[in-house]
């Protein structure tokens, strides 16, 4: 362990009861759930021209991933609503054959929509090949989700059922009010880890066990005003080191005063730790090692791709590019009282989008 004093954080108070309050967004970093997840109602948030909220609100897009790890897979399913198409898609990357399967459905206006109360609700895609259902339980410190896919192509058919628990110590959760490349828009973010248990089959023949001392969920639940054009990188690892449970979230800076204003945390053993804005970079192209650094020394991380799932999606002059990868991470982050932890091998799934709307 290297010895270092903690030069960065940010204030963590209570969330309040909506990231808005009378058309304004409470910019901040919260402990605690919104109990109303809407950003709706924005005043002007594209600037003096005279347009109806009710037009402007087309612009917020909503996000749900849930990702789940242990020692023989790595799994999200990503619910993702435009305004004028959503998207429903289950990545699952089986560490113990090296295979990643994709199961992806296009969903038609109105057929999907989002929670604005995530202590209790449920998004789902109920269509014949491809079932999934998110049921929310956030006030009883619950979280399932099932999902049954037939078989297609190259793909095997699948199943899973799973629990995810928010009670045991070493979950915690965090939300977020930032700017949205300006101050005029916003995004709101919603983080919370978890412990896991249930299953998975692949084709009805293997079958994976997922126990709670050794699998990790992280749900990542946004809404947010976006722009013509939007590029974003993500990552999120989650595992567990030496008997500590350890998720964290690191994305590119998209506040103005992003020092001030990120959604960059790290989940360590139950505690709340803010990361500072960082740099992703990858030299040699987004398939091959990413480059994770900050500026004050708290984040060190390279990120190495083991599988890839790549989509692109046109709708009009609609237009989504993203890659979902998994993969590993090796480096150091800082986690309070001087202390940096060294990881090597530690599971993660990194996301590359291009968004045009």
């Amino acid at each position: 362990m290297d010895t270092q004093k903690m030069p960065y954080t940010r204030l963590i108070t209570p969330a309040p009861a909506c990231p808005i309050e009378h058309s304004t967004p409470l910019f901040g970093s919260y402990a605690g759930l919104f109990h109303t997840f809407d950003i709706r109602g924005l005043k002007k948030p594209f600037g003096n021209l005279p347009i109806p909220s009710f037009i402007t609100d087309l612009r917020v897009t909503d996000t749900i991933r849930l990702l789940f790890c242990d020692d023989a897979i790595i799994g999200e399913t990503e619910f993702f609503y435009g305004g004028y198409f959503a998207l429903m898609e289950t990545t699952l990357w089986n560490r113990q054959t090296g295979r990643m399967l994709a199961y992806r459905q296009l969903l038609p206006i109105g057929f999907l929509h989002l929670p604005k109360y995530l202590a209790y609700s449920v998004a789902a895609c109920r269509v014949r090949r491809r079932y999934v259902r998110i049921f929310s339980r956030l006030s009883k410190g619950m979280l399932y989700a099932d999902f049954d896919f037939l078989a297609s192509n190259d793909r095997p058919s699948c199943e899973g059922r799973l629990a995810f628990h928010a009670h045991d110590p070493q979950c915690t959760d965090y939300s977020a009010v930032i700017p949205s490349f300006v101050n005029r828009r916003c995004q709101a973010v919603y983080f919370r880890s978890f412990t896991v248990h249930g299953w998975v089959s692949f084709g009805h023949r293997q079958d994976i066990q997922l126990e709670r001392t050794h699998a990790v969920g992280f749900l990542d639940f946004r809404k947010t005003y976006t722009s013509l054009y939007t590029q974003r990188s993500v990552v999120i690892g989650l595992g567990y080191v030496d008997g500590v449970q350890i998720s964290f979230h690191v994305s590119d800076s998209i506040a103005p005063d992003s020092y001030r204003y990120n959604d960059n945390i790290l989940f360590y053993g139950g505690n709340r730790i803010p990361l500072p804005p960082v740099r992703i970079t990858y030299p040699f192209g987004s398939s091959d090692k990413w480059i994770i650094q900050d500026t004050e020394s708290m984040v060190d991380l390279t990120f190495t791709p083991s599988a890839i799932s790549q989509r692109s999606l046109n709708i009009l002059i609609c237009r989504r590019d993203y890659k979902t990868i998994a993969g590993t991470f090796e480096g150091s982050l800082l986690i309070g009282e001087g202390q940096h932890l060294k990881i090597k091998g530690f599971p993660g799934v990194a996301k590359k989008v291009r968004m045009r709307m």
